[in-house]
């Protein structure tokens, strides 16, 4: 059976676009588009489809007003929003992701062949995961054996996250759980490009306890302060008195992800790794194991988010079949216990 895909733009040449992009994909048809939120509503309310391919700017309604409408309609189809390359256009895709989007793919500065195969690649990508039904993973990593550990009679000084697809939602929640007074400090890997992680870190910071900053290159690592990479570059924790500052650097040769998970957690595995806790969370792909490989390796707490709780369980789902985490929870959880492993209540 075809994955159906629905397309909403008002550009009928974009529209045209992304309908040849999209039938050209193996296993994936587009059952209907659509020049307006308005006038697909009823459209995908008949079809149902597997993933919506929605734009923000359009006459009488507009992608952010339709999103929890077709989540109504159609609770299972998959919403991926059509993003420009703007402030303006990433501070409204943020805005779709808190109101219920699944994901986003920016579009390309023109119709040209080598963006067009870009874009395809993306859609492709995002498309075979969204359309994969949940299977037995989550059943699968609930028997895997855990690692077992002391407790910890210190607190740990840094927490270490990587995360993407889904991972917007997923870090507003947590860390509206976590204290204004956590004894630790936060580093965040979010899959995403570069403006987009400024808007995020933004909106994230208007509505958590904890201050939440894009970082930038030899900042001071302090308490309570959450740092996102900022996208198309890496994020290293480096050695700095008897703390740790931010290092921000271009490029990485083994790293197709900017940022990425791995680059984070082996920078803190060089220095810090028994004062880490260092979790992977929702999103594609298989960035932070090779890192939280070497994070084990070296003494630090490893933790990751539950299937069940994932958008897409990729990122998470190699660790704990290989053991390497000591713990399994929820974003629920996983607040818990970073406001316990990061209490200011305990001693560094």
């Amino acid at each position: 059976m075809k994955t159906g895909v629905l397309i909403v733009d008002d550009s009928e040449v974009y529209r045209n676009f992304l309908r040849q992009l999209v039938s050209s994909l193996p296993g994936v048809e587009v059952v209907s588009v659509a020049s307006s939120a308005k006038l697909a509503l009823p459209r995908i309310k008949y079809y149902q489809p597997n993933i919506v391919l929605l734009d923000y700017n359009m006459p009488e309604m507009d992608g952010l007003a339709a999103i929890p409408e077709i989540k109504k309609i159609s609770p299972q189809s998959r919403i991926i929003m059509l993003s420009a390359y703007s402030d303006q256009a990433a501070a409204l895709t943020v805005q779709a992701l808190a109101r219920g989007a699944d994901d986003f793919i920016a579009k390309p500065n023109g119709l040209f062949e080598q963006s067009a195969q870009k874009l395809q690649q993306e859609l492709q990508a995002r498309i075979k995961v969204f359309a994969e039904k949940h299977s037995d993973t989550n059943s699968l990593a609930s028997r895997q054996s855990l690692l077992k550990r002391d407790s910890l009679h210190t607190a740990l000084r840094y927490c270490l996250i990587g995360i993407s697809t889904g991972g917007p939602v997923a870090l507003r929640h947590l860390l509206q759980q976590l204290p204004a007074t956590l004894g630790g400090s936060i580093l965040v890997v979010q899959h995403m490009p570069p403006l987009f992680t400024a808007q995020l870190a933004a909106s994230l910071n208007s509505e958590s306890p904890l201050t939440v900053v894009e970082a930038q290159n030899g900042m001071l690592v302090e308490p309570a302060t959450v740092y996102i990479a900022p996208g198309g570059k890496h994020m290293l924790l480096e050695p700095e008195g008897k703390g740790a500052k931010v290092r921000i650097v271009d490029g990485h040769p083994d790293e197709l992800c900017k940022p990425s998970a791995n680059v984070l957690f082996q920078s803190a595995a060089g220095f810090c790794a028994k004062e880490t806790l260092a979790i992977l969370m929702t999103g594609m792909g298989e960035d932070g194991y090779l890192g939280m490989k070497e994070l084990h390796s070296k003494g630090a707490y490893l933790m990751a988010q539950s299937a069940e709780d994932c958008v897409v369980f990729g990122m998470p789902a190699r660790p704990i079949r290989e053991g390497l985490v000591h713990e399994i929870h929820p974003v629920n959880g996983l607040a818990k216990k970073i406001a316990e492993y990061l209490s200011s209540d305990k001693n560094f």
